[in-house]
């Protein structure tokens, strides 16, 4: 089958959060399938092409950011000519843009497509409208699908819930040294927990109220908050103003972006995730930490609850509830047993429901159906 993913955002490798880590995964597995994948972005950072050993047989970049007008029309016309080139069949859209373009080639070439739905979308009532004009859409959590059917009043036949999923092959086998390493390259002391808060600076992701909630434990526990991630300049600077008004300075250590492949070294340093989220559809970084046999305390926001049962593969709060935040992280920092015995459940969870293979089978299931359905309306 030959498959045109679009990613409507910029391009960055795997830099840029789940998203893009969730359609690397998936064009590597389609590919293994036998599948040809054409991958076309938006802008593409230096160096993060994509090419035949990422399982993608040509990587185009479009101005999809764009106001002009005129862009917008050479951007239709090159996808044409890109469906056209490769002769795809389906086209697998990410993003709203991307949407909006897999849904006019439909209209204009009846190439049939699909859209995955990373987290809620935009709510405004001109963007609101348009979304259940959407052919097939693939939500990654139950929540996310629920909410497109209730609040955007998508047709449920025109949603399918496929969950997120991990390659587990990226947390095998990385030593006590290397984990060791990142500690002390962050200056963690030989005593202190390690509570690490993986994702984009961004205050829907919660950082403020972690270091709000670290406020409140009791100064004497021993421990390091590492902040893993990039934002915007100025938000990062407003949190790290924050961490020094709150006298947090010698407790949180601001690590800025590390690469896709040293994310499962920065785990393996870890004795307890933090998610403290307002907002994730499904997010990767619980089950990337499943996966690396360390314990979760995440907010229930989205998928999370699909995820995590509280007191059996990880502990819950309600978002923003910085008190109970703050009791959890000290009564989980104090208990290793506990901690053993989250991290232990936590693994059997993410192998059994939330790997890789998983999901690429379900999607590729999920492809043939489109098919099959578009060949049956054309023969009608």
């Amino acid at each position: 089958m030959n498959v045109l993913m679009l990613f409507s955002h910029r391009w960055r490798g795997g830099r840029a959060g789940g998203a893009e880590i969730h359609a690397i995964d998936l064009i590597k597995g389609l590919a293994a399938k036998g599948h040809s994948i054409v991958l076309v972005t938006g802008k593409i950072d230096d160096g993060c092409r994509r090419g035949p050993a990422d399982g993608v047989a040509a990587h185009s970049e479009l101005p999809f950011q764009t106001i002009n007008p005129f862009d917008s029309l050479k951007i239709h016309r090159r996808l044409t000519e890109i469906v056209a080139e490769h002769r795809i069949e389906i086209v697998h859209a990410h993003h709203q843009t991307g949407a909006y373009l897999a849904d006019r080639l439909w209209r204009r070439k009846h190439i049939p497509y699909v859209v995955t739905v990373h987290g809620p979308w935009h709510s405004a009532l001109f963007k609101k409208a348009n979304y259940k004009a959407f052919r097939r859409l693939i939500a990654v959590s139950d929540s996310l699908r629920q909410l497109l059917i209730t609040g955007f009043l998508v047709p449920p036949d025109r949603i399918r819930t496929i969950q997120n999923g991990v390659d587990p092959r990226r947390f095998e086998g990385i030593s006590s040294i290397e984990a060791a390493r990142i500690r002390a390259a962050f200056g963690v002391g030989a005593d202190e927990i390690v509570l690490s808060l993986i994702g984009r600076i961004a205050k829907a992701k919660g950082h403020f109220d972690l270091l709000n909630a670290l406020k409140l434990l009791p100064p004497d526990l021993p421990y390091r908050c590492l902040i893993v991630g990039e934002g915007r300049d100025r938000v990062r600077a407003r949190l790290e103003r924050l961490a020094e008004s709150l006298g947090l300075k010698r407790k949180v250590t601001f690590c800025g972006y590390q690469s896709f492949s040293n994310i499962p070294v920065v785990l393996a340093a870890t004795d307890i995730l933090l998610l403290p989220s307002h907002r994730e559809g499904l997010p990767l970084s619980i089950v990337e930490a499943m996966l690396s046999n360390v314990p979760v305390i995440a907010a229930t926001v989205g998928g999370v609850p699909e995820i995590i049962t509280h007191g059996q593969n990880g502990l819950l709060f309600q978002a923003g509830d910085i008190a109970t935040l703050a009791t959890l992280i000290r009564r989980l920092s104090g208990d290793m047993n506990l901690r053993r015995q989250l991290a232990q459940a936590g693994h059997c969870t993410a192998t059994e429901r939330f790997l890789v293979g998983r999901m690429v089978d379900e999607t590729d299931a999920y492809y043939q159906a489109i098919l099959n359905e578009s060949t049956s309306t054309a023969n009608v």
